[in-house]
């Protein structure tokens, strides 16, 4: 990881949320904050190493694993080999997953945020974290079915 400014800007993040940084999960958070491809512990993993930072498998698991409890990353859907995905969540989005090629795409608008408020209306919980993915057929696997 090169970019000094986003290593310090997740260091940042960690430290608003409770969280001890280490520099494996400054390199961590710092590689979801700026990665638009959902990765898998494993392209974590393997995109670490490639970038000279010695962390385990079980290292990225587990601050994955604290990030998401933390409300700092989001599990996404499971991949088609059955890996969770992983994202960060600066502000308010959805998914849109399809179910043809696994790709995820974020849509940025918070409407969906007003589903919470009436949940919360109607049952008197105190609502902490909400998940909101929509499915379907992406513009490209529609094309490869109708030219089947």
């Amino acid at each position: 990881m090169k970019d000094q400014t986003l290593l310090v800007s997740s260091a940042q993040k960690l430290k608003q949320h409770g969280i001890k940084s280490t520099p494996q999960r400054q390199a961590i958070l710092a590689y979801l904050m700026c990665s638009d491809e959902h990765p898998s512990i494993t392209m974590i993993h393997q995109y670490l190493q490639k970038q000279d930072i010695k962390v385990s498998l079980a290292t990225v698991y587990n601050t994955l694993e604290l990030l998401a409890k933390s409300d700092l990353v989001s599990e996404v859907a499971l991949d088609s080999a059955g890996h969770v995905r992983y994202d960060y969540f600066a502000k308010p989005y959805y998914h849109l997953i399809c179910l043809e090629c696994g790709k995820i795409e974020d849509i940025f608008d918070d409407t969906y945020l007003e589903l919470e408020k009436l949940a919360q209306a109607q049952s008197d919980y105190e609502i902490v974290n909400s998940r909101y993915d929509v499915y379907g057929i992406c513009p490209e696997c529609q094309q490869k079915k109708a030219n089947t």
